[in-house]
């Protein structure tokens, strides 16, 4: 008996090996996490948004942010449904919302771009804010973006100045 379970254990922990080595090797199922930038990496590159005067400068920055907001708040794939609620909406821990700074800097780049004479792209920027950020948290960005689309809207609005909504 013992020779005939000989063979049969020396298989199956062949098989089993060779099961864990692919799994182990397998690079294309398995894939590293996209690493979140820095808080001080966002916030120079929000700075930068803000007092650039530069259309391509400013449309980059929002990009940059927008990118970075979205992976702070994607569930890994491998987590269960059931558990999507408790991974999806985590607090901020952080000293910014990724979030925020991806909305503010997409206002700029709208303002940036009306001033370069470029209403329609500025109209799809403000847009895409009123669109992106439904949560209650960003309100003050959604409301700022709509005025300013009535306002260029408005007859005789083609030499439109969008301001920003005091805060007061």
């Amino acid at each position: 008996m013992l020779s005939s379970s000989g063979p049969q254990a020396f298989l199956l922990l062949t098989v089993g090996m060779l099961l864990a080595g692919c799994q182990l090797f397998d690079s294309s199922t398995r894939e590293a996490a996209p690493r979140s930038p820095s808080v001080m990496s966002m916030w120079e590159l929000y700075r930068h948004c803000q007092s650039s005067g530069d259309v391509e400068t400013v449309l980059s920055a929002a990009k940059q942010l927008q990118q970075s907001a979205d992976t702070h708040v994607v569930p890994a794939p491998d987590v269960p449904k059931s558990l999507d609620r408790f991974v999806t909406k985590q607090p901020v821990r952080t000293t910014v919302d990724p979030k925020a700074l991806a909305a503010s800097c997409t206002l700029q780049a709208a303002r940036t771009s009306l001033s370069a004479g470029r209403e329609q792209e500025a109209e799809q920027l403000l847009y895409a804010v009123v669109f992106s950020y439904p949560e209650s948290d960003y309100t003050f960005y959604v409301a700022q973006a709509k005025v300013w689309i009535e306002e260029l809207h408005r007859p005789g609005s083609s030499d439109a100045v969008i301001h920003p909504i005091s805060t007061r």
